[in-house]
């Protein structure tokens, strides 16, 4: 199993990356989030720009200014409606938000699986400037039959590495996610969870799994079940 890198951050055997969300309307608004997860305990930081009024109408100096001031390795996602997210799939907003996060060299982005025919160029874009690209994608109703076919077909795109939350309705689709990491963490780091209260115990047990990055909340969470970096950080010690 190849150890993920965000940034300047490796996860180890010993525990899984803690990545909190910042999300805000504003930049300002952001970047007051981003000093409290500065000084938070976790590992990374996700800035999720769909949070933003209009994330097409960010500039450059604002990208680099949040860049600047993130101490700790910094993920740009756009999450769209259609996975959870805040904003719609606009392809030229979409597209200058991450050609802006690119330029400033940010550590990773992340980019919905079910894009990349349409944004391809932007996976291209990042690894050709050292930026790490992780492939998303998220199911909000329900859990995949086949969770391993699921897994390795997003393997096998060009993404380095590959994250797959998805909503269980029972116990045994919780314990089903977390035997197909298994199954499928040997060819690129892989980022899994169940969401909700039922699939908590994925964002604390996946690492035994192979899953290599859990998210926390500092206050607001960006997705159903995520626990406090507090609490993240006392299980792993």
């Amino acid at each position: 199993m190849t150890n993920l890198k965000i940034g300047s951050a490796v996860a180890t055997p010993e525990r899984p990356l803690i990545a909190v969300p910042v999300m805000g309307e504003t930049v300002n608004d952001v970047l007051v989030m981003l000093e409290q997860a500065n000084e938070s305990q976790t590992d990374v930081i996700e800035w999720r720009v769909d949070y933003l009024t209009d994330p097409g109408e960010l500039q450059a100096s604002q990208m680099q200014t949040i860049a600047f001031n993130a101490d700790k390795p910094l993920i740009v996602t756009w999450r769209t409606t259609a996975e959870g997210g805040q904003e719609d799939f606009d392809s030229i907003a979409y597209h200058w938000v991450y050609q802006l996060a690119i330029a400033s060299r940010v550590a990773a982005v992340d980019v919905e699986v079910a894009l990349l025919e349409e944004v391809g160029d932007v996976i291209e874009d990042a690894q050709s400037q050292g930026v790490t690209v992780i492939g998303s994608r998220h199911y909000f109703a329900a859990t995949p039959a086949d969770l391993t076919a699921t897994l390795r077909e997003m393997i096998a795109t060009p993404v380095d590495v590959v994250k797959l939350a998805v909503m269980p309705v029972s116990d045994e689709d919780v314990q089903r996610l977390l035997d197909a990491t298994e199954v499928a963490n040997q060819i690129k780091p892989l980022i899994t969870m169940a969401m909700g209260e039922l699939g908590q115990r994925s964002r604390f047990e996946g690492d035994q799994y192979g899953s290599q990055l859990t998210f926390a909340s500092l206050g607001e969470s960006s997705a159903p079940g995520q626990p406090s970096v507090t609490q993240l950080k006392a299980y792993f010690e």
